[in-house]
């Protein structure tokens, strides 16, 4: 998946893209992009979230690029997008080339916090044609006016990445015949047979993570 955020200015802002490369080298992790000081910070906050959910940080140098480099980034909406940017690149597996909006910040333990612009965010993907956005839990959105974005609303950084999986699958199958107006539901795009029965399990797959997350820590010793 192409990871994207987002920069708010003013009552407007922009899509941003999170590119991570991974190098040999002594491990380290650097920031480009015009980022400010609560943007660098991410990186560890990101790397301790990653390490408190008991998922691998990559041993190799990281670089995290944000495009448009010209494009003053700023806040902690960052955190997420590039968390799961850099757990991706780890990550062997063949990549698609769909783009997924991420916002959120993260806390140490790999807990989520909403952040301004999100709204503006999800509205700017879908204008943009994006089909996927995770963004935390704790926002209640109007979903009157997002188009037929499919929002994935998560806790942590654990449920992100199941998110992200499950979004993956999705996008690697392939789009059938249209469905008809009769067969469609709700507002949107009408997804071809296979695409909309991926759709359903990816959420049902979703679901049981997060309640194997929860069940985890309610019965934990």
């Amino acid at each position: 998946m192409n990871i994207v955020s987002f920069s708010p200015f003013g009552y407007e802002g922009a899509l941003v893209v999170v590119e991570v490369d991974l190098r040999r080298g002594i491990p380290s992790c650097d920031v480009v992009g015009l980022a400010d000081c609560a943007v660098k910070e991410a990186r560890e906050r990101m790397r301790s979230a990653i390490r408190n959910s008991g998922l691998d940080f990559p041993p190799e140098r990281v670089l995290i690029n944000l495009s448009p480099a010209d494009l003053k980034k700023e806040g902690s909406g960052f955190d997420l997008a590039i968390a799961l940017a850099v757990l991706q690149e780890a990550d062997e597996n063949p990549k698609s080339n769909k783009r997924v909006l991420v916002m959120g910040e993260l806390e140490l333990s790999g807990k989520l916090r909403w952040v301004r612009g999100t709204h503006a965010a999800i509205l700017t993907a879908a204008q943009e044609g994006i089909e996927f956005c995770i963004v935390p839990k704790d926002h209640k959105y109007n979903n009157s006016n997002l188009g037929d974005i499919k929002i994935f609303s998560v806790d942590n950084l654990l449920e992100a990445k199941a998110a992200l999986d499950s979004i993956e699958s999705l996008a690697a199958v392939p789009r059938g015949k249209a469905l008809g107006k009769e067969q469609a539901q709700g507002k949107g795009r009408c997804f071809g047979f296979e695409a909309q029965k991926s759709l359903e399990d990816a959420s049902v797959d979703f679901e049981k993570a997060r309640k194997e997350k929860t069940l985890n820590i309610e019965f934990a010793p």
